[in-house]
């Protein structure tokens, strides 16, 4: 995984909704010419994207789960279309995080919807993780491993 090739793209799509936190991933998606859908899909699927733009979400989920599957999934848009469909299940493996494209959509949808420069400011400012976390519209689990990941260990 390229990790700065996967940042340049988050940050390029991120434009898109105008740089104003939170990002709306559906309205990215929607400026990349893709409709969003809420369905019920089964019960270990999260997301389901179809690379003739539509992205079907999980209607039942939280809305912080609906807008991190929504940014995964553009992700998998953005860095995998093949030209086929990618289905993200909610499974031991997606779990383990051992599924490369999936580790790269995380990490997408990580920097679309978290950037390191802003999770940084907000962290000299002393925001809480729970702030930080509706600052950025996602759940407190996702702020938490977006810090870790950025090393960050004051708020675990």
């Amino acid at each position: 995984m390229n990790e700065a090739h996967i940042i340049a793209k988050a940050n390029e799509v991120r434009i898109l909704a105008g740089q104003i936190f939170p990002i709306d991933p559906i309205l990215v998606a929607k400026a990349m010419g893709l409709e969003v859908f809420t369905a019920s899909l089964p019960r270990d699927v999260s997301g389901q994207i179809f690379y003739k733009k539509k992205i079907f979400i999980e209607q039942t989920d939280y809305i912080t789960r609906q807008v991190f599957s929504v940014a995964h999934e553009l992700g998998h848009y953005v860095l995998h279309n093949d030209g086929t469909s990618h289905i993200s299940l909610r499974d031991t493996t997606s779990s383990q995080g051992i599924d490369t494209k999936e580790i790269e959509a995380n990490f997408f949808a990580a920097n679309l919807l978290m950037p390191q420069d802003e999770v940084l400011r907000l962290v000299g400012l002393k925001f809480t993780l729970d702030s930080m976390a509706s600052y950025f519209n996602v759940s407190p689990i996702a702020m938490q491993y977006r810090l870790e990941n950025l090393g960050i260990s004051a708020y675990v």
